[in-house]
């Protein structure tokens, strides 16, 4: 099975929409708009058209482009709608947005391409400039976050109940990878913003975060859950006191939850 051809697709894309009277913008995000996408990337479409209805009620528009295998319907409430098409040699993302969410402009956080603005309406859209740093709400509710999935985490592991421990552990990592993300806004001046979801890591974190984050994953057996959610504390709290200090802010959590996971972990049987 070969893979897809981005630009190929995207041209017949670009023609289609150019075609097409509802649609009057096309912008191009992700990996491609910044150059570095490989075979296995997807390709993120966003579509601005007078009507919506049609696109989000119907699937024979997308299915001109590829052999579809499967179709994911987000709504998006506090975004706009999409749908996630895998195909099978690759997969488009189809973000589909009403012309009048540009009425007060767009912001973008990473690179974009404008492929069709038919209207002149590229002008609304413009790029995010750096990343503002959290407020000491948002900071607090990160470890509370963590730290209320490190504690049910640790529960489980006890229990040797590996489905809820990395139910878990998937929550915590969010906190983790925002706590890491922080790190490096406080190494950079907040100048800049970190690539979404985590993705390319080792490109953009620091040295001693890609070689602690190594360990703190584990396979289903309860010693390793627990050795790699030891790991993930030590991690998360390193870069909370650097990210604390940076910014002036008190933090009144990890130092007393992380004695409790730790109190719970002690029962796990070699």
């Amino acid at each position: 099975m070969r893979p897809m051809d981005h630009k190929r697709v995207l041209d017949d894309v670009v023609a289609w929409a150019t075609a097409d009277p509802n649609i009057r913008l096309l912008v191009v995000t992700g990996s491609f708009a910044r150059g570095d996408h490989d075979d296995l990337s997807d390709l993120d479409i966003e579509l601005y058209v007078r009507e919506t209805h049609g696109l989000l009620e119907e699937d024979g528009w997308y299915e001109r482009f590829g052999d579809v295998l499967v179709t994911e319907a987000l709504e998006n409430p506090d975004w706009q709608p999409t749908r996630l098409v895998h195909y099978v040699d690759g997969k488009i993302d189809f973000m589909v947005a009403p012309v009048v969410a540009l009425s007060e402009g767009v912001t973008y956080e990473g690179a974009y391409l404008v492929l069709v603005d038919k209207d002149a309406r590229a002008k609304r859209l413009e790029p995010a400039v750096g990343v503002a740093p959290p407020s000491a709400n948002a900071l607090s509710t990160c470890l509370a976050w963590f730290y209320a999935a490190a504690i049910q985490s640790a529960k489980a592991i006890v229990r040797d109940d590996p489905w809820p421990v990395k139910t878990r552990d998937a929550e915590l990592k969010e906190q983790l990878l925002q706590m890491i993300e922080w790190d490096r806004g406080v190494s950079t001046g907040w100048a800049e913003r970190p690539p979404h979801n985590g993705s390319r890591l080792a490109d953009w974190a620091a040295p001693d975060v890609v070689e602690a984050v190594a360990a703190c994953w584990a396979d289903l057996s309860a010693q390793r859950s627990a050795d790699a959610l030891r790991n993930s504390i030590d991690l998360f709290n390193r870069l909370t006191d650097r990210v604390t200090a940076s910014l002036g802010y008190t933090d009144a959590v990890t130092a007393k939850a992380a004695v409790e996971v730790r109190r719970i972990l002690a029962e796990v049987r070699a």
